[in-house]
C-alpha cells in the first residue's frame, strides 16, 4: 500500500470517528435530561450500607479528554465536574511527574491538566456534597519497573485538604465510613498511602487484588461480543470485597485499530439495556459515559 492511499484510509477513518462522536451523543456538555438527583444520590443511602453493596458508576480514564487525531488517546468528552453532577463516584486518574507536580496523561498524550485542578475540583465538591463519596484510583502512567521514587512525594502535598483517607490501608466496610471523602486506591509502586492496588494488577484480563478486590479488566478484544461476555461475567461474580468492571475496550483485528471510541459505539447502547438485568454490580467504569447512560445505570439501582 502506497502511502497516499494510506493517507486516504486514515483521513476516511478519522472523519467517521468524528461524526460517530455527534451521533452517538457523546457531547461535552450536559443537557436538561439528567436526574436532578443525580449529584447528591448517595444522600438517601443508610449509613449501614455496605458499600460492596452499592452500585457505583465511574469513568475510565477520566481525564482524558483529548486524543491524537480523533483517534486514539480519547477516552471522555464530559469534564470532571461534569462528570460528578452526573453522579460518577470512580474515578480513574492517570499521572505523570512534571517537574514538580503531576499532569494528567494517557499514556503519553498530554490531557492538558494537573492533578492541582483535579485535586481542586473534587475537593470543592465534596465540601460542598458531604453526603457522597469518591473512589480515587491513582495511576502512575509509566512503563511497568520504570515508576518515579518521587511521584508519591510529589502526590501526598496536594492532599491536604481532609478529604483524603491517606491512612485507610484496608478497604472500609460502611458507607458511613467514607461519606465526605475519597478512598485512595494506590496503582504504584511502594505506595505509603491509601489501599495498595499496583502489586497483582494484571494486563487485559479479569483478576483479583489484595484486600478482594475483584477487577474485569479485558481490553483488547477481537468481537463486541467478547467484551459483553467478560462484562456479564464481572456481574456474575460474588463474594469479594469489591469489584470493578471496566466496559473499555478496544478491537485489535483491523486496520487501522478500533479505538476507544468505535468500542464505546457497540458497548454503551447494549449496556444500557443489559445493566439493569443485574442488581450486583457494584463499580462500572464507562467511556464517554453519558446522561444516558447515567439515567440507565440509576433506574434501578441502589433500591
Amino acid at each position: 500500500m502506497n502511502i497516499k492511499k494510506l493517507r486516504i484510509i486514515l483521513a476516511a477513518s478519522f472523519a467517521t470517528l468524528g461524526l460517530a462522536s455527534a451521533v452517538l451523543g457523546f457531547s461535552g456538555a450536559l443537557n436538561n435530561r439528567v436526574n436532578k438527583g443525580a449529584k447528591i444520590w448517595m444522600k438517601d443511602i443508610q449509613d449501614g450500607t455496605k458499600i460492596r453493596d452499592i452500585a457505583i458508576p465511574g469513568s475510565h480514564d477520566t481525564m482524558a479528554l483529548y486524543s491524537i487525531a480523533d483517534l486514539a488517546g480519547q477516552c471522555q468528552t464530559l469534564s470532571l465536574n461534569d462528570q460528578l453532577k452526573l453522579g460518577v463516584r470512580f474515578l480513574d486518574i492517570r499521572l505523570k511527574a512534571n517537574g514538580d507536580s503531576l499532569k494528567a496523561v494517557h499514556g503519553f498524550i498530554d490531557q492538558k491538566a494537573d492533578f492541582a485542578s483535579i485535586n481542586k475540583t473534587v475537593t470543592s465538591f465534596l465540601e460542598k456534597n458531604p453526603s457522597e463519596f469518591i473512589i480515587m484510583s491513582i495511576k502512575e502512567e509509566v512503563d511497568p519497573g520504570k515508576g518515579d521514587s518521587a511521584f508519591e512525594k510529589t502526590l501526598i502535598k496536594y492532599l491536604d485538604s481532609g478529604v483524603y483517607l491517606k491512612e485507610q490501608k484496608e478497604l472500609p466496610t460502611y458507607i458511613e465510613e467514607v461519606r465526605g471523602k475519597v478512598l485512595i486506591l494506590s496503582r504504584y509502586q511502594n505506595p505509603t498511602i491509601g489501599i495498595p492496588a499496583y502489586q497483582g494488577w494484571k494486563d487485559s484480563t479479569s483478576f483479583t487484588l489484595a484486600n478482594d478486590i475483584y477487577v474485569q479488566d479485558t481490553y483488547r478484544i477481537t468481537s463486541k461480543e467478547q467484551k459483553q461476555d467478560e462484562i456479564k461475567k464481572c456481574f456474575d461474580e460474588a463474594g469479594h470485597a469489591l469489584k470493578i468492571n471496566f466496559l473499555s475496550a478496544y478491537r485489535t483485528d483491523g486496520f487501522p485499530p478500533s479505538y476507544a471510541m468505535s468500542a464505546a459505539k457497540d458497548i454503551n447502547p447494549w449496556i444500557n439495556k443489559e445493566i439493569n438485568n443485574y442488581q450486583d454490580r457494584n463499580i462500572v467504569l464507562y467511556d464517554f459515559i453519558s446522561e444516558e447512560n447515567m439515567n440507565a445505570f440509576f433506574k434501578e439501582a441502589n433500591k
